[in-house]
């Protein structure tokens, strides 16, 4: 079985998109079946004693520590010393639970963790001094950026710390980059030990990200730019214009042994950034989602806890509860929501419904509980909002100003803005029932909002699908590659699929302001009157919601994107000795997908059935396997 080494910032704890995949991919029974041995690696303060939530034994650690702790092996502890000597880091090893989302089921996985504050210069600087020889990357634009030098520090001590826990087992082990953070450890390792097996897990490009977050005019047109040579021509210009260390270390991560994306967008999104991305074969390999079967009473009892704390905080007694969870940033496009409600405002009115929107976003971690209640009884937190610490801080400012603005002249609908991380009465006030739970939004929500401008696959737009909830998601977002693929075409009521791209004819040019906000508008009001279409109207709608949504959601768990994309492109990318690689067979219906979209050759599969494919961004006519 695999040794997986997964490099990430969220190896400790789950903070947010990355966290969440951990916990789902973990606990997947696929992945474990093939996995015989996971270890996380990140950057923390190993000086600090350990939380019960994160650690659940502690084998190590620099500093006092419990001697009834059980102490590592010898010459694992020997070789530890060794690595802070030369290094100058402090480490902290143990064992971690990850929790099944929404199931009663737990990964224990090793975790190892490494202060670098203190790093000795020399190592670093030789290590600075490999990367510019091998990779071109220049360390000294950025090392004044800790978001660089933290984890440039972190490379050498880990490579070595790999070493001593993999021993003689590092033919089967795979060191795992999520995202940018991993990457030094990952060029450290092709450079250092060649003989290890490493894999860039792309879970967005971050200088598209950041070209359609901060220049709106791009994002209405970029998907129709890039299926055309000219257009992605020019978003090649301009992504290497915006620079920055995020995207230095991304481009050299074509030299990976493999190359993971969660979408197909993402894969084309890659190739935009160097000629190594496009002439190399990119796994894509789908986020899957977490699911679990609740009957038609579960349903509507969440929904019974959803209203009364919406009538609570609005005054209404809502007849529907939507919901938007997001991250308060440019890309997740919350305003669109609030323009979807808009239009649908009167459609409402007219039937004599109402509907509160809760939107659960912040930018400044969990607030503590005296703190919540101090702002309830102060100024009605939170419907009411006040700019500054502790209430509305960075992003989330533009959004409680929209959804007070919204409900000063709405009729039927109203918004909320709950800037607090989790969802229960001792996180969020007086006023939430008190056997509300987070699985609660999730279960009870009528309608998902997921209409981002920029979102590579997108877990938390979907979660609600398991639930008989209708999701609203945009073209933009990789996870509707999957669903149309799951469902072969042909999506359930609780799907709807909009398209904000900018009208045929409009060409590939950034669009203005003005025009962003009248296609935008002219979308919602489109949007809207879809939305009221669906929305269920009696027991038998709720019914039929919840099966369908179910048959999907399925389909597309952990356990089955696990099975059915992971596990193969593995298997593909490294064969385990012993086992040669096996001619796989052709998969049927499910061709692969060049950068323009065009269909090519049907991907062959390893294991599973024709029904399993390896989904594969094709770039070149061989898989570039560690040299």
């Amino acid at each position: 079985m695999y040794t997986l080494i997964h490099v990430t910032h969220e190896a400790h704890r789950k903070m947010g998109g990355i966290g969440a995949v951990l916990e789902g991919m973990l606990t997947a029974r696929a992945y474990q079946a093939t996995v015989g041995r996971t270890i996380l690696i990140g950057c923390g303060s190993a000086a600090a004693s350990p939380s019960s939530e994160t650690f659940e034994t502690v084998f190590r650690e620099n500093g006092p520590r419990d001697s009834r702790s059980p102490a590592c092996a010898p010459a694992l502890a020997g070789a530890f010393a060794s690595i802070e000597a030369t290094y100058g880091a402090r480490l902290l090893y143990g064992r971690r639970r990850v929790p099944c989302p929404l199931v009663r089921r737990r990964a224990d996985v090793e975790l190892l963790l490494f202060d670098v504050r203190d790093a000795r210069p020399a190592p670093v600087n030789q290590l600075k001094r490999e990367l510019w020889q091998g990779f071109g990357l220049e360390s000294d634009r950025f090392e004044n950026d800790w978001g660089y030098e933290e984890w440039v520090r972190l490379a050498a001590p880990a490579l070595e710390a790999i070493e001593a826990l993999v021993g003689a087992g590092a033919g089967e082990t795979v060191v795992i980059s999520h995202e940018f953070m991993g990457l030094p450890t990952l060029l450290a390792a092709r450079l250092r030990r060649p003989d290890l097996k490493t894999v860039y897990w792309a879970h967005e490009v971050p200088a598209v990200r950041e070209l359609l977050e901060q220049e709106a005019g791009h994002r209405l047109v970029f998907d129709r730019a890039m299926t055309t040579p000219d257009g992605s021509r020019c978003y090649e210009v301009r992504l290497r214009e915006l620079g920055g260390y995020k995207h230095a270390l991304v481009r050299s991560a074509c030299h990976a042994g493999a190359v993971f994306a969660v979408s197909d967008r993402v894969a084309q999104e890659l190739c935009l950034l160097s000629e190594g991305f496009r002439q190399r074969p990119i796994q894509v390999v789908y986020n899957g989602l977490p699911v679990r079967p609740i009957d038609l009473g579960a349903r509507l009892a969440s929904r019974a806890l959803l209203r009364r704390y919406a009538a609570a905080l609005t005054g209404l007694r809502p007849d529907y509860v939507f919901t938007h969870v997001a991250r308060p940033v440019a890309s997740k496009a919350i305003e669109r929501d609030l323009a979807v409600l808009e239009h649908l405002d009167d459609a409402l009115a007219d039937r004599g419904r109402t509907a509160v929107l809760l939107v659960l976003a912040t930018d400044a971690g969990r607030r503590d509980p005296e703190t919540i209640r101090q702002m309830e009884s102060e100024h009605n937190w939170p419907m009411q909002h006040r700019t500054g610490w502790p209430d509305l801080v960075k992003g989330e400012i533009s959004i409680g100003r929209a959804a007070e603005a919204y409900n000063r002249w709405a009729r039927a609908t109203r918004v909320v803005l709950i800037n607090q991380f989790g969802f229960t009465r001792a996180s969020c006030g007086d006023r939430m029932p008190e056997a509300m739970a987070f699985h609660d939004l999730r279960q009870g929500s009528d309608v998902e909002f997921g209409q981002s401008a920029y979102e590579p696959f997108g877990i938390a737009q979907l979660e609600t699908l398991a639930f008989g909830g209708i999701c609203v998601i945009t073209s933009a977002c990789g996870c509707a590659e999957l669903l149309v693929r799951t469902a072969e075409g042909d999506l359930p009521a609780n799907v709807l699929l909009v398209d904000y791209a900018a009208p045929d004819g409009t060409g590939t040019e950034p669009v203005s302001d003005a025009d962003t906000r009248r296609i935008e508008h002219e979308a919602a009001a489109q949007i809207a009157r879809q939305l009221a279409a669906r929305l269920p109207a009696g027991p038998q709608d709720f019914r039929r919601l919840l099966e369908s949504g179910w048959a999907l959601a399925e389909r597309m768990s952990w356990q089955s994107v696990c099975r059915r994309y992971f596990v193969p492109a593995l298997q593909r990318c490294f064969p385990r000795a012993g086992r040669p690689k096996r001619p796989g067979k052709k998969a049927g219906g499910d061709p692969e997908r060049t950068a323009a979209g065009d269909a090519g050759a049907p991907a062959e599969t390893t294991g599973g059935t024709d029904r399993d494919p390896v989904e594969t961004h094709p770039g070149a006519d061989r898989l570039l396997g560690p040299q």
